[in-house]
C-alpha cells in the first residue's frame, strides 16, 4: 500500500463520525429552528414619531418568482414607500438568495418596484427597531415575537395557515401563532372576523384587488369561445382542490356535455382523459388576461381563503365558479358568481348549467365586473397604512 493511500485511511479514521439524526429528531430540528428565538431586549425608540415617514419592517420567508403570497406583500410595501414611508425587508432562512442585494434584484425584476433595503438572517434573532413590525406567515411570527424593539407588531394575514396541515404540531405551533400580541392586517371579511372573533385580535380587512392595466374587459376585442374551460389547476397546493375539478369534467364527459380546458397554474404533463385540454403551466399577467378574455366561463377553488384569481377573471368579463362556502360567501354577492356544492356532482351541475346558459354566464359577467370596478391596490394600501397609523399611535399613548 502507497504512502499515499495509508495517509488517506487515516484521515478517514481520524474523521470525526458524523452525528446521526433519526426522522422523528430531524422533524423536531426543522421546527426548533423556525420557532425558537431568542428576546432582543431593549425598547422602541423613544423619538418622535413622524406618521408620515413610519419606519416599518417587513420579515417574509424566502421567495421566487411567481410567488403570489409574495407578490402582494411586496405590492403593498412598494405602495406603502411611495407613499414617504421608510420600509426595508428581513427574510428569514434564506435558501434561494445568498445576499440581501440578490433579493432585493430578484423584488425589483420580478415583484414591484422597491428602494428600501433588504437583509437577510437565519438563527439569531435580527437586531432592528421601528415604529411598525409586520409578519407575513405563521414561522415569520416567532421571529417577530422575540423582537423587542419596535413600537408595535402586525401580521399581515393572507390565509388561515392553521388549515394547509393535518392535526398535529405543525397546525397547532400555527394556531399559537393567532394568540401572539399582534394586530392582524386581513386580506379579506372572513379572516377579518376569524382573527377578531376567534382569537380575541385587533384586526381590519383590507381587500384583494388586481392591477387594471393587465385585467380588463373591451367587448369589441374580446374573441371569447363558448365551450372553454379556463380551470386553475395547481394541485400541488391542496386547498385549490383540484382533484374535484378533474372528478367533475370525468362526470361532464359522461354525459356529452361539449367542452375543452385550459389547465393553468402548474403545469400537469401528459394526461389520460377523454376530453380536449391545454396544459399552459404557469403563465405570465399578460397571458393570464388573455386566457380569460377567451374562454367561456372560469373555474378557481380555495378551500380555506378566496383566492385572487376569481377577481382577476372577473376584472376580463369571465363568469367564474368557485365552491359554496363561507370563505367565498362572506366575500362575493350573489350576481357576481357562480357557487358549488363542494362535490364533483355539485361542480358538475354548476359548469353544464352556464356552459348551457349564455344568458347567465352574462348575467355573471356584468356582476363580476360591477363588483371589481371599484378595487384597486393603491386603495388596499391606503387601508393597511391607515391601520398602521392608528395602532402605531394607540402603542404610544399607552392604550389610549
Amino acid at each position: 500500500m502507497s504512502l499515499f493511500a495509508v495517509a488517506r485511511r487515516m484521515t478517514r479514521l481520524l474523521r470525526p463520525a458524523k452525528s446521526y439524526k433519526s426522522q422523528i429528531e430531524r422533524r423536531v430540528a426543522h421546527l426548533e429552528k423556525l420557532t425558537r428565538y431568542e428576546l432582543s431586549g431593549g425598547s422602541p425608540p423613544v423619538a418622535d414619531t413622524d406618521f408620515a415617514r413610519l419606519r416599518i419592517t417587513w420579515v417574509v420567508p424566502d421567495f421566487m418568482p411567481g410567488a403570489g403570497g409574495h407578490m402582494t406583500i411586496f405590492r403593498i410595501a412598494s405602495y406603502l414607500e411611495r407613499f414617504g414611508h421608510e420600509v426595508r425587508f428581513l427574510v428569514q432562512n434564506p435558501t434561494i438568495h445568498k445576499s440581501g442585494t440578490a433579493a432585493l434584484e430578484t423584488i425589483n425584476q420580478h415583484f414591484q418596484p422597491f428602494s428600501g433595503t433588504v437583509e437577510l438572517f437565519q438563527g439569531a434573532t435580527p437586531d432592528a427597531e421601528g415604529d411598525a413590525l409586520i409578519a407575513t406567515d405563521r414561522f415569520t411570527c416567532y421571529a417577530v415575537n422575540a423582537m423587542q424593539r419596535f413600537t408595535r407588531k402586525f401580521y399581515f394575514v393572507q390565509d388561515y395557515e392553521s388549515a394547509f396541515y393535518p392535526a398535529g404540531a405543525e397546525a397547532l405551533l400555527t394556531e399559537a401563532t393567532y394568540h401572539f400580541d399582534f394586530d392582524c392586517l386581513c386580506a379579506g371579511d372572513w379572516l377579518h372576523r376569524r382573527m377578531t372573533e376567534k382569537f380575541g385580535r385587533w384586526s381590519m380587512s383590507w381587500p384583494l384587488a388586481y392591477d387594471a392595466g393587465i385585467y380588463n374587459f373591451d367587448l369589441d376585442n374580446t374573441n371569447r369561445h363558448s365551450n372553454r374551460i379556463a380551470l386553475y389547476a395547481r394541485y400541488v397546493t391542496p386547498r385549490r382542490a383540484v382533484e374535484l375539478a378533474f372528478l367533475a369534467l370525468d362526470i361532464l364527459k359522461k354525459q356529452n356535455v361539449d367542452f375543452e380546458v385550459d389547465f393553468f397554474g402548474w403545469k400537469l404533463g401528459k394526461l389520460n382523459v377523454a376530453f380536449p385540454y391545454r396544459d399552459h403551466g404557469i403563465l405570465r399577467g399578460e397571458e393570464l388576461a388573455r386566457l380569460y378574455r377567451a374562454a367561456a366561463i372560469g373555474v378557481v377553488f380555495s378551500a380555506t381563503n378566496h383566492s385572487l384569481v376569481n377577481k382577476e377573471m372577473m376584472a376580463c368579463g369571465l363568469p367564474v365558479i368557485d365552491l359554496d362556502l363561507e370563505t367565498v360567501r362572506s366575500i362575493f354577492p350573489d350576481n357576481a358568481m357562480a357557487f358549488a356544492v363542494p362535490t364533483p356532482e355539485g361542480i358538475a351541475a354548476q359548469i353544464k348549467r352556464l356552459l348551457e346558459q349564455p344568458q347567465e354566464r352574462e348575467r355573471l359577467r356584468h356582476g363580476g365586473l360591477a363588483y371589481v370596478s371599484d378595487l384597486s391596490w393603491e386603495k388596499s394600501a391606503r387601508l393597511v397604512e391607515a391601520a398602521i397609523q392608528k395602532r402605531v399611535s394607540y402603542a404610544i399613548k399607552g392604550g389610549i
